[in-house]
């Protein structure tokens, strides 16, 4: 039997997992809802899906197996529970909230009524990333430094703290997941942030750049920037990893570059690991057990305590223990 799968939120980030869908067998999008109505039409037109505007309508008059969420970070509301309660399967675009409180609220909710769940931190399915943890498998990590610096999204939700949460949770989130997927968990954070370079930006309040300092469980201390007023391709985001006989440089979802004894290796990425996500996440819902996904919604959860404890330590000024959050 087909998959049956819904959408709410068909804007940019939907697109690839429409895409990757389409190329499944057995996979049947059966309806699709977004705020706007013409989006969400056209959307639906490749496959015959019912359109609606509202959510919880959709979620009451249709019978689906799985539920892609991707919308953006301050419009998570009941979508999740609801789903959830009628044991639908939940794949979730990160960051999935702005707030503890709703993260904690929709993971319990999850865990209640046993349903798959993905949360989309698409560059743990990368090639060069299985190869990384190998090549760190037996290499005790000395420090590490992560990016993510680029410009600032033109959409209005993402320049307000309370709506997108700041680069550090919207947008670098992805480096401190790969952190956690590399190094482990993290006991504690310290960080600090400047605002008010982008004159030319109205109505912003979030941090220009940031750096956090993150101290893991095994005693690992590394370091993550964050920027978004840089122009003109300036950008650059990943990982450099320090052990004592190899240096690995991790550019997001490009390559790494292994250096040691003199000798420097370039690999990049060959498999679409997005499609490799997609494809976990429905094998998952045909099975009932999401025990092989790499990353579901309670382990996002964890990497959301890590990046509001960023925003706390900013605020405050103080160290922030994740214990804490």
């Amino acid at each position: 039997m087909a998959v049956k799968v819904g959408f709410i939120g068909t804007g940019g980030i939907s697109r690839p997992h429409r895409k990757h869908l389409k190329n499944m067998d057995d996979v049947e999008v059966v309806a699709m809802c977004d705020l706007e109505e013409d989006r969400v039409a056209e959307a639906a037109e490749e496959w015959n899906a019912t359109v609606y505007t509202d959510y919880k309508t959709m979620l009451e008059n249709e019978e689906m197996d799985a539920l892609y969420v991707c919308i953006p970070p301050f419009a998570h509301e009941e979508q999740e529970i609801m789903a959830a309660e009628k044991g639908i399967a939940l794949f979730v675009e990160k960051p999935v909230s702005v707030t503890m409180e709703k993260a904690r609220e929709v993971d319990a909710a999850i865990r209640k009524n046993n349903v798959v769940s993905c949360v989309g931190f698409q560059g743990r399915y990368l090639d060069i990333i299985a190869q990384t943890k190998d090549l760190l498998k037996d290499r005790p990590v000395g420090l590490a430094m992560g990016y993510w610096m680029g410009g600032m999204p033109q959409v209005p939700w993402w320049r307000r703290k309370e709506m997108s949460g700041g680069q550090a949770v919207e947008q670098t989130i992805h480096v401190t997941d790969m952190a956690r997927y590399l190094f482990g968990e993290v006991k504690s954070v310290y960080a600090a942030g400047r605002t008010g370079l982008m004159t030319d930006v109205p109505d912003y309040n979030i941090e220009d750049s940031s750096a956090a300092t993150l101290v893991f469980e095994n005693g690992l201390a590394a370091t993550i920037f964050s920027a978004c007023f840089l122009s003109g391709g300036r950008g650059r985001g990943g990982i450099d990893i320090f052990t004592k006989d190899m240096n690995i440089e991790y550019r997001e979802r490009r390559s790494i570059t292994i250096i040691q004894n003199g000798n420097s290796e370039l690999v990049e990425v060959q498999n679409d690991y997005w499609q490799d996500m997609d494809n976990d996440f429905i094998d998952a819902v045909r099975k009932g057990d999401d025990s092989a996904l790499k990353t579901t919604y309670s382990d996002a959860v964890k990497t959301q305590e890590v990046v509001m404890a960023v925003n706390r330590s900013i605020e405050t000024g103080e160290v922030v223990q994740i214990s804490d959050m």
